[in-house]
C-alpha cells in the first residue's frame, strides 16, 4: 500500500524541485534513491543506525524515524538506543565527529519533521483522520473525557484504559485510520528527507569510516557491512 504513495511522492517531490529551480536542465541528476527506502530502515539506511549500533554494541539509534502503524494496546517503548559512552570515547574523533554529523541531521529532519505535521494542511488532514476514529468510539460508548476540541487524548486513548485502548485499535483497523496516520508519516518525513538531499549523499559516505572502528569479535557485522575480515 505504501509503494504507491511513495512513487506518487516521488513523482510529485521531482516536479516541485524542478519548478522550483526554474528548468529540468538547473537541477543536477538525481535518483532519488532514498525516497524508495522502506520506512522501517530509513534509520538504518539514510541514518547509519546499524553501523553505529555494531560499532558501540549497542541498540539502533534513531528510532523515532522509523514509521509504525499506530498500536494503542500495546505501544511502542521508546528505545534508548544506550549508544555513546565509552565505546564511542574509545573510537577516537574522527568516529565521534562522523557520528556528530549523523546526529545533527537527523535532529534537524526530526524538527522539520514534526514543524510540517503540526501545521497547515498536514495539521488539518491529522484531525480530519482523527474524526472517523472518534466517531467510532463514540458508536462503541466512549466518550470525550476532557475539554477542548474532541482528540484522541480528550478521549483518554493511550491513559491505560485497557477497555478503551482495545476499543481505539478496533476503531483504527475498522476506519483505516492506522494506515492513513503511517502514510502520512511517510509520506512528510520523506518530503523533508527531500530537502537535505546533498547532506544524505555526504552522510552517505560515512558508513565505511564508522565501520572501520569495528571491534575484534565484529566478524560477522564487518562482513554484512562488505569490509575485510
Amino acid at each position: 500500500m505504501l509503494g504507491g504513495i511513495v512513487g506518487v511522492t516521488r513523482f510529485v517531490l521531482s516536479a516541485l524541485l524542478i519548478s522550483a529551480s526554474g528548468c529540468a536542465a538547473a537541477k543536477p541528476a538525481t535518483d532519488y534513491t532514498y525516497q524508495d527506502v522502506p520506512p522501517e530502515k530509513i534509520a538504518d539506511r539514510i541514518f547509519l543506525a546499524d553501523t553505529i549500533a555494531s560499532v558501540e554494541h549497542c541498540q539502533p539509534p534513531f528510532g523515532d524515524v522509523r514509521v509504525l502503524r499506530p498500536n494503542f494496546v500495546s505501544p511502542p517503548t521508546p528505545v534508548d538506543g544506550g549508544c555513546g559512552g565509552q565505546a564511542r570515547a574509545a573510537a577516537g574523533n574522527e568516529y565521534i565527529e562522523a557520528v556528530s554529523r549523523i546526529t545533527a541531521l537527523h535532529d534537524t529532519v526530526v524538527h522539520e519533521w514534526d514543524a510540517v505535521l503540526k501545521s497547515g494542511p498536514e495539521a488539518a488532514y491529522t484531525r480530519s483522520v482523527s474524526v472517523m476514529l472518534l466517531h467510532c468510539l463514540d458508536r462503541a460508548g466512549f466518550t470525550q473525557r476532557g475539554s477542548g476540541d474532541p482528540n484522541l487524548e480528550s478521549y483518554g486513548v493511550g491513559s491505560g484504559d485497557v477497555a478503551l485502548d482495545n476499543a481505539a485499535q478496533r476503531c483504527s483497523d475498522d476506519t483505516g485510520y492506522g494506515g492513513s496516520v503511517a502514510a502520512q508519516r511517510v509520506r512528510t518525513l520523506k518530503s523533508v528527507l527531500g530537502r537535505h538531499e546533498s547532506e544524505i549523499n555526504e552522510i552517505g559516505k560515512l558508513r565505511l569510516v564508522l565501520a572501520r572502528y569495528a571491534r575484534p569479535g565484529d566478524g560477522p557485522d564487518r562482513a554484512r557491512f562488505g569490509l575485510p575480515e
